[in-house]
């Protein structure tokens, strides 16, 4: 277990342990957070729910054998992993918000993998059609190298290539994530 995974399970376990020897209803729980309402506190643990199965993910997507898998499951995994990240930070983005925290919201909101995921893992073939964005093709052969890498020309400028390390990238979210996380434990009471 690394130490978002730690981090995940303290807060998660703190709030079992207020519901289970409080014998609470959900309004203990959203007042034992210093929540809006009940909506706020199902969108808190559904966040928390879907931050714990992205770990799983990214988890399984780091052993992988870049120069043994097939493309066909590197395109999976690549594009399974940028999603990923972008669906924690949703999640991390969402209780944040509903435990009113603003430390960290535009460097969480302009990670660089999430980016990438938007780029190349997200990207339609319309994608940039009169707009700054543009829809990149991932370089099959930059995967065995556990890179993204790729192109667009659907630039009015022309070609555009980018390029990163896509360890590199996940690395440099989990610092951001466990920064956060790190935050919204010290904001989650503890039971008393």
């Amino acid at each position: 277990m690394n130490k978002i995974d730690s981090i995940i399970q303290d807060i998660r376990t703190a709030i079992s342990a207020v519901a289970e020897d409080l014998d609470s209803e959900t309004v203990d729980l959203v007042n034992f957070l210093g929540l809006k309402d009940e909506a706020a506190y199902h969108s808190v643990m559904d966040s928390f729910y879907l931050l714990e199965d992205t770990q799983l993910a990214k988890r399984e997507f780091l052993n992988i054998d870049f120069l043994e898998e097939s493309l066909g499951k590197l395109y999976l995994m690549f594009y399974g992993v940028l999603n990923s990240c972008y669906m924690q930070q949703q999640a991390v983005l969402v209780i944040s918000e509903k435990l009113r925290i603003e430390q960290n919201i535009e460097e969480i909101r302009n990670i660089e993998v999430v980016t990438y995921r938007n780029d190349f893992s997200a990207h339609s073939a319309n994608r940039g059609k009169g707009k700054s964005e543009h829809s990149y093709i991932l370089d099959r052969l930059a995967m065995r190298e556990a890179k993204v890498k790729g192109y667009t020309a659907n630039s009015k400028t022309g070609f555009i290539f980018k390029e990163a390390n896509i360890n590199s990238l996940i690395s440099d979210w989990d610092v951001m994530l466990e920064k956060q996380l790190t935050l919204i434990s010290k904001r989650t009471p503890k039971k008393q």
